[in-house]
């Protein structure tokens, strides 16, 4: 009798066992459901880019080149967008790309923000928003150029002759502010496995940043967040909408 019962036991527990657990094909009927979530959310986030940015060149093309509607640029130059900057220098699109012959100090012909004090490198990439001439109402100390995008979201005028159309042996950019990046952004990229490390690197060497109190492991994190940040996005990897457009 106890036999019995001990029996009738195991196999109460098998048959239990059997009805938890999911069918091959529940459960290839899951990850497929997870797919198609994910596909459709990618879809959905390239929408919600492709409506903030543009996409294609100006109708009114300059010289041949491809640059951003005006009144798109307009709006943009009046403020700074780091987040819109990321999507622009994504590898793939079809922006005119300067790279600066020369140091040079920032300034914004167009009368908006720029972030003074970081001044353009030597070999510093830069997107090519328009054209200024020489003549009406775009001159600018009777040399003509152009106004540019920065890797920090902020817009700058160049001249002829301060860049080349041809990319240097060591490309660079400037500095990415971290804290300027949206709240969904910096989510988004702490998610990245490098980026994440190094943000908490970052942030248990920089604790005394906001008294004054930098160290040089401060700079150097700080150095390596915006390189693993510019790294991910010239890798082409997805990126969240911007929150901030022009």
């Amino acid at each position: 009798m106890v036999v019995g019962l001990l029996g009738g036991s195991v196999l109460f527990g098998c048959g239990g066992a059997s009805e938890s657990a999911p069918s091959p094909e529940t459960a290839h009927a899951t990850a497929k459901n997870s797919g198609s979530e994910g596909r459709r959310g990618k879809r959905r986030a390239a929408a919600e880019v492709r409506a903030k940015i543009p996409q294609r060149c100006s109708k009114r093309k300059q010289r041949g080149e491809c640059l951003p509607p005006t009144t798109w640029v307009n709006k943009l130059c009046n403020d700074i967008y780091p987040d819109v900057a990321l999507h622009m220098f994504k590898p793939g699109t079809p922006w005119q790309r300067f790279y600066m012959r020369a140091r040079a100090e920032p300034f914004n012909a167009s009368g908006g923000m720029s972030l003074l004090g970081e001044r353009m490198e030597m070999g510093e990439e830069v997107i090519a928003l328009r054209r200024r001439n020489n003549t009406g109402e775009m001159r600018i100390n009777d040399q003509s150029g152009y106004d540019v995008l920065r890797w920090n979201g902020s817009c700058a005028t160049i001249h002829d002759g301060d860049f080349s159309t041809t990319p240097p042996r060591q490309v660079r950019h400037s500095r990415v502010e971290w804290k300027r990046l949206s709240v969904d952004m910096r989510t988004a990229l702490e998610a990245e496995p490098e980026i994440g490390a190094t943000y908490e690197a970052r942030r248990k060497n920089c604790r005394g940043a906001s008294m004054g109190e930098v160290t040089a492991d401060c700079e150097e994190y700080d150095k390596r967040l915006v390189e693993e940040v510019v790294r991910h996005v010239r890798s082409g990897a997805a990126l969240p909408g911007p929150v901030k457009v022009p």
